[in-house]
């Protein structure tokens, strides 16, 4: 059976995201967290723009495989209504997914908490 986690031990470099409507409105943060072994040349400061799995994929040669993508109704954070401007009271979708490469390794972890 395949790996279903990152290795505790790895160098991991995690990358957080505010993704935007087409008026400019916060609309959901984004938390990503990318091996470091898979990606040479990704600074661990997270300096630069970081691109998303895809184009990292497709950057460094990486087959991607399946995707397994949870869905959930939470409450907010605080560092979720700062970043997204929305009430303390309020709830969030929050999706929490894990990406593989086509031999079954987790490449990416990513969690993205989205207004309702």
């Amino acid at each position: 059976m395949g790996k279903t986690a990152l290795s505790s031990h790895a160098r991991v470099l995690r990358v957080t995201r505010i993704l935007f409507d087409d008026k400019d409105r916060p609309i959901a943060l984004e938390e990503a967290v990318l091996p470091l072994e898979r990606f040479p040349g990704l600074s661990p400061d997270g300096g630069g723009d970081i691109p998303g799995i895809i184009q990292l994929a497709q950057r460094h040669g990486i087959s991607l495989g399946r995707a397994m993508e949870g869905i959930n109704i939470v409450p907010t954070t605080k560092d979720v209504v700062s970043h997204l401007a929305i009430a303390a009271s309020a709830d969030v979708m929050k999706l929490d997914c894990i990406v593989k490469t086509a031999d079954g390794e987790p490449i990416e972890w990513r969690v993205a908490f989205r207004k309702l």
